[in-house]
């Protein structure tokens, strides 16, 4: 089954359907999607995008993310904004150079991203479920690379709809079939990032735009040292109880 598609540059943009879940029940492509930030610069893309009649989408990109990529959709569709700073994109070079210009230091700046995420940002994914349970129609979760912020995103939703953890991990990691693409991701990478001056390593630039399993294991950890399990996190941090992941199950499973 495919699941990207194509909006001019946008990278990332995949469907979430056909999972499976613990209740024998399939995810719905059509009504889950995610992102990275989106690129509808044309009429034809912008006319592709329509058809896939998105309601919502819920967009974790930081103000100044959004300044620099601004969304070009229709105002039929409502533009939930839950601006993660901890995680911006603006912030990873001061990190980079805090840490060290080294693979290693990449991969370690993204796993501590991760524990922030589920750590420092739990208020914006909370909001996103409780708008979610008030809602109905499509959702299309993004932020710029469509892997950290809406990747966790992703994930808790996958999860709290019953997906398998195998499965819910194998969805995060398609991530890295977006960016195999070296040349144009970096440069889009350059594009999002002012180097001021830095060399773009490209040793240290793909543990960035990479998907492993670590970051998402690391993820999980805190969530479990925080509740004792990924099921009492969401239900005691997200406000997912059973009764509202079986209203998520009725809208987004058949």
């Amino acid at each position: 089954m495919e699941r990207f598609f194509t909006f001019g540059d946008t990278m990332n943009f995949r469907h979430m359907g056909g999972y499976q879940t613990a209740g024998g029940r399939t995810t719905i492509g059509d009504r889950l999607y995610r992102s990275g930030f989106l690129h509808l610069d044309t009429a034809s893309d912008r006319a592709a995008f329509e058809r896939l009649e998105i309601n919502t989408i819920y967009d974790f990109r930081s103000p100044v993310e959004r300044a620099k990529n601004k969304l070009a959709v229709n105002s039929d569709t409502q533009v939930v904004e839950l601006g993660m700073l901890v995680a911006s994109v603006e912030n990873l070079w001061a990190m980079l150079l805090e840490e060290g210009l080294t693979p290693q230091g990449a991969e370690q700046i993204m796993m501590e991203r991760y524990r922030e995420l589920t750590q420092e940002e739990i208020p914006g994914y909370r909001t996103m479920f409780s708008h979610m349970l008030e809602g109905e129609g499509n959702i299309l979760v993004m932020c710029s690379f469509g892997k950290d912020r809406a990747g966790i995103a992703s994930a808790l939703l996958l999860k709290a709809l019953g997906v398998s953890a195998a499965e819910v991990r194998e969805d995060y990691l398609i991530s890295s079939r977006a960016y195999a693409d070296l040349g144009a991701s970096i440069k889009k990478f350059e594009h999002m990032f002012d180097s001021q001056g830095i060399p773009f390593d490209q040793d240290i630039i793909i543990p960035i735009l990479d998907a492993r399993t670590i970051y998402l294991e690391t993820a999980w950890q805190v969530m479990e040292k925080t509740a004792g399990t990924t099921d009492k996190f969401m239900s005691q941090q997200l406000g997912l109880n059973s009764d509202a992941r079986q209203q998520l199950v009725s809208r987004f499973t058949c």
